[in-house]
């Protein structure tokens, strides 16, 4: 049985060799080799003319499941195990026996990120070792998410999230920023997620030749501005409502020096945002390129910088920027 590992996970094993801006603190797993679905920015779509080695930025190589398992044994420095998963007709059975196998030697967290299954599967995952599930809703509207997901339901994939929520306990919520949605559109869809108790990751788009969506990725101000409303919102420190927007963008928010001075000095609300120690290395990035989500802590100037980058996309009231850059 092969398995396919992002070239980070393959290195974090010790099954390749390559030069890593960050180490990966997941192994990230991608299960099945042709998708029947057809999302247009996706390099594994079945009408996609991109090249199916990679999914977003990240190249996925076989390996044979027993060299993993052997690895795995050993000593490394990962932290969690995430699958990704293909709609294929034989995922079930696959996925289950690659989760069973892994979880009987390895204590790590598992996630898997998946499309809209029974709760039936849910259950037999969980039991399998499965501790969360993740879901790619990645469009922030109903009008999008039938542009950009053809074949899939918005209403099935709702429905999907709180069974997942009433099987784990938990769930998660994937993003793409930069499919067309508004500001608004995709603050008020992080604020209702996690209302309902969802996880909420950010992902920037990511233009792939060959991939049917051809778009611009975000403007890193725009992502930057995003990403901290993003986190005042998830930690409840502010409400959608407490934002401002003209004809959908985001132009103020409201928010009291202290507290956006802590959230500043911590910088998690630039970095990987999703499941616990997933911090996905270069997945929307180029080597030495921008850095949408830092896969790990911020350098003081980092953070410096990504403050300068909020403010020259909204307006922060309240707050002198020279206090909060300190």
């Amino acid at each position: 049985m092969q398995i396919r590992l992002s070239t980070g996970s393959a290195v974090a094993l010790g099954l390749a060799q390559a030069q890593m801006e960050a180490d990966p603190t997941t192994l990230y797993a991608m299960v099945g080799e042709a998708c029947l679905g057809a999302c247009r920015f996706c390099a594994q779509a079945r009408d996609s003319h991109a090249d199916r080695k990679f999914l977003s930025r990240i190249a996925w190589p076989s390996y044979p499941l027993e060299d993993v398992l052997s690895a795995l044994a050993e000593e490394h420095k990962l932290r969690r195990i995430c699958f990704q998963t293909l709609l294929t007709p034989d995922l079930l059975p696959t996925l289950l026996e690659m989760v069973t196998r892994i979880h009987a030697v390895s204590p790590l967290p598992i996630s898997v990120c998946m499309n809209p299954a029974s709760r039936d599967i849910l259950q037999q995952l969980k039991s399998a070792g499965v501790e969360r599930v993740g879901v790619g809703l990645d469009c922030a509207t109903e009008t999008l998410f039938e542009e950009i997901k053809p074949g899939f339901s918005w209403e099935r994939t709702h429905r999907f999230l709180e069974d997942v929520a009433a099987v784990f306990g938990r769930s998660s919520v994937h993003l793409i920023v930069g499919l067309g949605e508004s500001d608004e559109e995709l603050l008020r869809k992080v604020q209702a997620s996690h209302d309902c108790g969802h996880t909420v990751a950010f992902f920037a788009f990511t233009p792939l030749r060959g991939a049917r969506l051809q778009l611009s990725p975000p403007s890193i101000e725009r992502y930057r501005a995003l990403q901290l409303a993003r986190q005042l919102l998830i930690t409840g420190k502010l409400r959608v409502e407490a934002l401002r927007f003209d004809a959908g963008r985001l132009v103020s928010l409201a928010v009291e020096p202290i507290t956006l001075a802590a959230v500043l000095a911590a910088g998690m609300a630039f970095r990987t945002s999703g499941c616990p120690n997933c911090n996905r290395p270069l997945y929307n990035e180029r080597p030495g390129g921008v850095m949408y989500n830092f896969p790990r802590p911020l350098t003081e100037e980092e953070k410096r910088s990504a403050w300068e980058e909020v403010q020259a996309y909204c307006l922060v009231h309240n707050v002198v920027s020279e206090e909060v850059a300190q």
